[in-house]
Formats: C-alpha cells, structure tokens, sequence
C-alpha cells in the first residue's frame, strides 16, 4: 500500500480483494445479457440503493452489474440481498470518507480470473488512484471478460485522462477476440472526451451501446453523461437511466444485450 498525503492506495493488482458468493446456481442464459453499472456515492447509501435496486424490476434483475465508489461491506450487502457472486478490489481509503474506495463485479454466474488494473497518474488534489476491477464471468458456458472503470475527474488534466482511457485500451488488447463487458464512470463532462473515449474503444472492436442512455448525472440545470457501457461480441437492445434515485447523485445505467 503507497501513502500519499493523507491518501492511502492499493497498488497491487491482486490485494486486497473481496469476494463472496450468493448466486444459488440456477441461473439460466437464453442470449440476452440485462446489465447495470452504477456508481452509488461514496457507498454513503447502501440500504437505498439495495431498496431501490429491489423495487425496480430491471435493475433487481440484472445479471451483471458494475459498480464504482464503493466499500467491501456495501458490495456483500447488495451481492447478497439480489443474490449475485461478486469480486471487489478497493483503490484506496478515501480521504474524505476513512472507507475504502474501489470497484465491483457482481453477476449471477460464476466469476474468475480477477485482478485490479490501476491506472496512471494520481489526482493532483487527492493523490488518489484510480482503477478498474477486471473479472472473467462464465454466462452460459461462455467466457466474458467485464471491466467496472472509474477515471479521474477533469481535476487530472485532458491527456492524463485520456492515458488513462490508454492503459484500459491496453489491456483489453491483452485479451482474445470475444466477449468484453466494459461499464462505469469515465468522468465526461464534454461531448469531446465522450469522442475521444469512443475512438480509443473502437482500437480494440468495443463500441458505446449505452448512447441515448442520458445523462447520467445532473447538476442544476445541466446534465452530463459520465456514465458509459461498451462492449464486444454484443449488440445493444435496449437502454435507460433510472433518475428517481436517493442514493448517489449517478443515476444507474441499464442496457439489456444480445450476444452474437
């Protein structure tokens, strides 16, 4: 663990690592995938959002979901009230919060082969990193690789950030052609950043299926998309946010797929 000011990061790719497994086994596929990523604030609202996941009938029944800002103990409580396997690798221990701070795979198959991949540069208020919780998950026989992201904000100036969209890029291209599953905060604010993520992901074949899924968060009067789902090896069907949320100020993202 690297200290840096009065934040404390995780910066090996495979500790600390939470998992649990809640998924009684029965799950069937029948080709379409129903996916949520979500970044529930600071995981300040946890019996919220599992309320709110809970009385929501596509988001109570999504089969894999990602999640940002969250704690280990926020991860089991929504693993285990929907019933879901999950892996969670933790950043650092926020500064603002004491907790630690990090992202989730959960999903009603089994999942393997996790690690955490850090991205570069520290944010120059914080010194925190940033990361992505990389997962295989076996959806009906099949091998899916699924990235929860959270990027620095544009406190980190625009061409850190976009390294960062690099190294993310990088390690898909690691990976065999076939199912990809990347969702999160990437932290857009302008139609520009949106553009250029886009260019990056199509390097390696993935592509921004939750488009028209927006925006994502509001501030006033203004809207952002800060959101996205990108995959490959999968068509989108159908998408939306959830605004009517109390539990973070993200609204979560649903896209329903259908595997080629």
């Amino acid at each position: 663990m690297a200290v840096t000011g009065d934040t404390e990061n995780f910066c090996k790719p495979d500790v600390p690592r939470y998992e649990g497994s809640y998924a009684d086994g029965s799950a069937t596929f029948s080709g379409e995938l129903s996916v949520v990523s979500w970044n529930i604030k600071f995981a300040r609202e946890i019996d919220t959002a599992i309320a709110e996941l809970n009385e929501t009938a596509k988001l109570r029944n999504a089969d894999i979901m990602l999640l940002q800002e969250m704690d280990d103990e926020g991860v089991e409580a929504i693993a285990r009230s929907l019933g879901l396997n999950y892996v969670y690798f933790p950043a650092s221990v926020h500064c603002r919060t004491g907790k630690k701070f990090g992202n989730a795979v959960l999903a009603r198959w089994e999942i393997s082969g996790s690690s955490k991949l850090l991205l570069p540069h520290e944010s120059p208020r914080t010194g925190e990193r940033r990361i992505a919780a990389r997962a295989h998950v076996a959806v009906g026989g099949r091998d899916m690789v699924a990235y929860s992201v959270h990027t620095e904000t544009f406190t980190l100036s625009a061409r850190k950030r976009y390294e960062q969209f690099r190294s993310l890029v990088d390690d898909i291209a690691g990976e065999d052609p076939g199912y990809v599953l990347v969702g999160g905060d990437f932290n857009t604010i302008k139609a520009k950043n949106i553009k250029k993520l886009e260019e990056r992901f199509r390097e390696v074949g993935l592509r921004r299926v939750s488009a028209g899924a927006e925006p994502t968060l509001k501030a006033g009067f203004m809207g952002f998309t800060l959101d996205h789902i990108f995959v490959r090896g999968m068509a989108g069907i159908e998408n939306r946010v959830w605004e009517d949320t109390a539990a973070s100020d993200h609204f979560p993202v649903w896209q329903r797929l259908l595997l080629k």
